[in-house]
């Protein structure tokens, strides 16, 4: 008999509903701040990573991702070189204007500047005359919260020019516009010719070097690896590995250590409150959660290990505040696979620091997978893709056996290959699903990721309870 059985059933993120708590005035979507803290050097605007795969995260995706404030972490299946090379080339990406912005006329309507938004994921679109002279600015945070309806004429959601820092001056340079934001204290910035017209904007975000991450594994070659990406200014070092609850993976996090890096270390993957503690003690500086609950991931299937991600999480969490209790060192926690959208998203940042992400990701425009057109065929052109091409990395295609603990003779798949349904552009998609957690927390009257994660009261469904809530029913939808 087994030395112990659980007879609890394991829960993942669509089992729990949060709970509405008191919301001020002033507790509304624009006003949430999703900045989440997993180092005293390391904060991202918002707690999303991409997940290690090869059919995810290359250079594209690490710096769309990174440009709108989360973080990719490049695939340990990728050489020391091209690893490093991407890293470099995004630390030394550089602000840029951006040339031939998207406008909308004087007589337009809010709701065709709305439509841009949802679209393209501008949230600041210019207001132009026929003759493409600027008169004001829409800023889609700033309607957010105005009682106008969007059928009303544009004029009443914009900013007039003269409250908008702009100047006459088209030939200006990135580095002029830079010094301008940053003595102005202001987000944006609008270039215009000596006729007013609009010529370019720049924006403040685009200044702030992107950050990115690295894996490396357990085996031979991680210091080597490890060292090339910090050379070249890697914001973190991911230990992944499918199951970290071992020697190799605490002997990594010792002597990864003892080098004394200013980067932090991440390491994973466990899933227990006995792997979320040796971790820690071990001296991660935040840990890594999941296992068997990625869309690609058959390891349960294959072995029987594994455990619902939600469970996870809620036990691993128990070992991170027993931990502080001891030692007064908060760990941060990163939630990998079974989050799909934007719920699930919810429910764990009720607990998580921050979530990585491969099928959700993998859908973008961005992703390192093949692009597919509807007859099967492989496609570059944007209008035409329908699929995503998908892979684990325990699959046949990836084969990646340090992270699965395997050698060459004892390969098998642990991860399958397929595709995945084709979304679109990474950032329109991305503001409108954090838009819905922003919502999310404004129910809870939570104005910021670590109040949600101590006030927010989340509640176990029974599987009835789960269909009514979880989704229509009852009704033929179109």
């Amino acid at each position: 008999m087994a030395r112990k059985t659980i007879l609890e059933p394991g829960r993942t993120f669509q089992e729990f509903s949060i709970l509405p708590g008191f919301t001020r005035a002033d507790c509304s979507i624009p006003n949430i701040n999703l900045e989440t803290r997993l180092a005293e050097n390391l904060v991202l605007r918002i707690p999303l990573l991409s997940s290690a795969m090869m059919s995810v995260t290359g250079y594209e995706m690490a710096l769309a991702l990174g440009k709108e404030g989360g973080l990719g972490v490049l695939p340990v299946k990728l050489s020391i070189a091209e690893q490093s090379d991407i890293v470099c080339s995004i630390k030394n990406y550089e602000m840029a204007f951006v040339e031939e912005p998207i406008t909308v006329r004087e007589n337009a309507s809010i709701d065709e500047a709305l439509r841009i938004v949802e679209q393209q994921g501008h949230s600041k679109v210019p207001i132009v005359n026929r003759n493409n002279v600027f008169l004001g600015l829409f800023n889609y945070n700033e309607y957010l919260k105005m009682q106008v309806s969007r059928n009303e004429p544009i004029t009443k959601a914009m900013l007039n020019a003269e409250k908008v820092l702009h100047v006459q001056e088209p030939g200006l340079t990135v580095v002029a516009a830079r010094e301008i934001l940053e003595e102005k204290q202001e987000h944006y910035l609008v270039v215009l010719d000596d006729q007013q017209r609009l010529v370019k904007l720049a924006f403040k975000k685009d200044e702030e070097k992107i950050k990115v991450g690295v894996a490396i594994s357990t085996h031979e070659g991680w210091e080597e690896r490890a060292e090339a990406n910090l050379a070249e200014g890697a914001d973190l070092i991911v230990i992944d590995t499918s199951d970290a609850f071992n020697e190799f993976t605490g002997n990594v996090v010792s002597r990864y250590k003892e080098m004394e890096r200013s980067v932090p270390l991440c390491a994973g993957n466990v899933v227990t409150y006995e792997g979320a503690m040796y971790l820690m003690e071990k001296g991660a500086d935040m840990i890594k959660v999941g296992m068997s609950s990625g869309s690609i991931c058959i390891t349960q299937r294959e072995k029987a290990v594994g455990r619902a991600p939600m469970t996870a999480l809620m036990k691993c969490d128990r070992a991170r505040k027993e931990y502080m209790r001891k030692t007064s060192r908060y760990v941060p926690i990163i939630v990998d696979g079974g989050v799909a959208c934007p719920a699930d998203m919810v429910i764990a940042l009720s607990i998580t620091d921050a979530v990585m992400m491969g099928g959700y990701f993998n859908r973008f425009f961005e992703a390192a997978g093949e692009k597919i057109d509807e007859n099967g065929k492989l496609t570059t052109d944007e209008k035409s893709m329908r699929e995503v091409a998908t892979w684990g990395e325990g699959s046949l295609r990836a084969m990646n056996i340090d992270r699965y603990n395997q050698t060459a003779k004892t390969f098998f798949a642990e991860g399958v290959e397929g595709t995945v349904p084709y979304r679109g552009r990474l950032k329109p998609n991305l503001k409108r699903d954090l838009m819905k957690v922003r919502a999310a927390m404004s129910n809870a009257g939570c104005y910021n990721l670590e109040q949600f994660r101590k006030e927010a009261i989340i509640e176990l469904n029974s599987p009835t309870a789960a269909y009514i809530i979880g989704s229509a029913h009852d009704v033929k939808t179109k």
